[in-house]
């Protein structure tokens, strides 16, 4: 048994239950009994889940940022006007990061807008930019500009930051550094789907301080934890079967891969809540009956799709249009101008780099990673199904 390995995967809890067991067991005379070929593996759709709730922590969480024009607050009332009290308190998973990938999206198409006009005072829309139409050397370079120009770092911030008052833009400090953190969650949910697991791990390090600015410590130690395993401790081997088993991609297509706990996730929603059965059927013992048929009915919902020609109807439906909002959104922020430096204004609330409140804390408490509270993810079943 000491020369084979078992990977598991899973959140925060299954990763202290194997602890515990491991400890408890550490007297045994074999490998085997004391559990030392059990490798855990953090599971990649709960740290996503971690991140977006990190993000909600730093952008929506404050009382105090909520009233400024230009917060994320006001954009989430354009975007889910009915939803604004949930996003108040918890929002869960999915509602953050649909919001995530919304606000970015506007923003980065009026950072196209105020390029595009700095290059030629002709093109007022994005419309009549398309209409040039514009080479690929120039969509190149405009790309380059836009994250040079509108996307900060920690280097560039500071120094704004350190500027006097009537020389600095707060709303544009605010707007460059929102700008980076959804590019940093976005970029890691197209890491994920595309099965690209280096671009991954080259995400922790960012994501790591965060966690720690935010307070969630359990995540920063594990994750710090977990990638010293990964560069100095473990064989290459051994780090080469984890990386290839990281992920999955159980329909085969592309952009398609999933961490391996939400591919668990799905199949415990399925086992407990869709086919667990209603009123008197709902006991331990049908679910444990009806667990290994999951599969089987969910084939038989292909076929009856394939049959009747019934795409994207039963199993996961189409996203919603959200054009018109979007639209809406780009007006507001186009409004408000976030994107053109106007030197003396001033902001209602300051957001702090998240990055350098994390690496801060750090560099003064070495013990700081071992501070973990009790952290716990909220999920729902529209937080599985439609991933």
């Amino acid at each position: 048994m000491s020369e084979h390995i078992l990977l598991v995967h899973g959140d925060l809890l299954t990763k202290e239950r194997l602890d515990a067991i491991v400890k408890s067991r550490r007297i045994e005379d074999t490998p085997k009994r004391r559990f030392q070929h059990i490798v855990f593996v953090p599971g990649l759709f709960h740290f996503k889940m971690a991140c977006a709730d990190a993000l909600w922590r730093t952008w929506i969480q404050p009382q105090a940022g909520r009233t400024d024009v230009n917060s994320l607050w006001q954009h989430v009332g354009i975007l889910r006007p009915r939803e604004t009290g949930k996003f108040a308190s918890k929002p869960g998973f999915r509602r953050m990061h649909d919001v995530i990938h919304h606000d970015l999206w506007a923003s980065i198409l009026n950072c196209w807008l105020v390029e595009a006009q700095t290059r030629n005072s002709t093109w007022d829309s994005l419309e009549v930019f398309a209409k040039c139409p514009p080479t690929w050397e120039l969509i190149v370079e405009m790309s380059e500009c836009i994250v040079n120009k509108y996307v900060t770092n920690t280097t560039i911030l500071m120094h704004l930051r350190q500027q006097p008052t009537q020389e600095r833009d707060q709303r544009f400090e605010n707007q460059v550094l929102r700008n980076r953190d959804e590019l940093l969650y976005v970029d890691l949910c197209h890491a994920l789907n595309s099965g690209d697991i280096g671009r991954v791990e080259a995400s922790f390090l960012s994501w790591i301080y965060i966690f720690k600015a935010t307070k969630k410590h359990k995540y920063a130690y594990h994750t710090a934890r977990f990638m010293v395993q990964m560069r100095y401790i473990y064989p290459e081997d051994l780090q080469r079967i984890i990386r290839l088993n990281w992920l999955c991609n159980p329909t085969g297509k592309v952009f398609k891969f999933r961490p391996v706990d939400w591919l668990v996730e799905r199949n415990n929603l399925y086992t407990k809540v869709i086919f667990a059965g209603t009123g008197s059927n709902h006991t331990l013992q049908h679910i444990i009956n009806e667990s290994p048929l999951i599969e089987l009915y969910r084939e038989c919902h292909v076929m009856i799709e394939n049959g009747f020609h019934l795409k994207n109807r039963t199993m996961k439906h189409a996203p919603p249009d959200m054009t018109k909002t979007l639209q809406k959104l780009r007006d507001e922020i186009q409004r408000h101008s976030p994107h053109k430096f106007v030197a003396g204004r001033r902001a209602d609330y300051r957001v702090e780099d998240e990055i350098v409140e994390g690496m801060t804390m750090l560099m003064r408490d070495k013990e700081a990673l071992m501070d973990c509270d009790g952290e716990v993810d909220v999920m729902g079943p529209e937080d599985v199904i439609d991933y």
